[in-house]
């Protein structure tokens, strides 16, 4: 059974473990909360959809949502059970990053330390106001009471600190160097 499944399905499932919802609401859901880590297109969600069901890991039900008819999907107990048996499976690849900024930086030798500098301060006020914008969801995320999802955004609040903290230090260097080289 795992192995028929993508992650996308299983993010899926989860969501619809939490509670019903449309394929809108699971895009929304996903816009507002795993899209920091785990990016779900509008156009998988229904393919993905049509498997599990397929699959009997959820079950549908039209229903009026905001006066329109939608499709709205839950986690049926197969699928709860098997949204359960993946997450006890261990994650054998380490987290991947694929960052743009990384990539220039990594190249940077090539171009004008001027345009490094340049765009290694905007990196650092977008990573500022990212863990900033996270930081505003953690107050009702914690009037939830303790949960894993609070966790997962403190991972993402401490990541952009780092990486704001990451990639000022790269622009301190570059500025020391820049300073020496006159």
């Amino acid at each position: 059974m795992a192995a028929a499944l993508s992650n996308n399905s299983y993010a899926i499932l989860g969501m619809v473990a939490l509670r019903p919802m449309s394929g809108y609401d699971i895009k929304a859901f996903a816009d507002e909360t795993v899209r920091h880590f785990w990016a779900i297109s509008y156009g998988q969600i229904y393919p993905e959809l049509k498997q599990l069901e397929e699959l009997e890991l959820v079950s549908s039900e039209e229903a009026a949502v905001g006066g329109r008819q939608r499709t709205v999907y839950q986690a049926t107990t197969r699928g709860r059970e098997a949204l359960e048996a993946w997450l006890s499976e261990p994650v054998e690849s380490p987290m991947e990053v694929r960052d743009e900024m990384l990539l220039r930086v990594f190249f940077s030798d090539h171009g004008d330390p001027k345009d490094r500098e340049r765009l290694l301060r905007a990196t650092v006020k977008r990573h500022q106001d990212a863990a900033a914008r996270l930081g505003d969801h953690r107050p009702k995320a914690a009037s939830h009471g303790p949960s894993c999802r609070l966790e997962v955004l403190d991972f993402g609040i401490a990541f952009h600190r780092f990486c704001a903290d990451w990639f000022s230090k790269q622009l301190r260097t570059s500025e020391e160097a820049g300073n020496h080289a006159g």
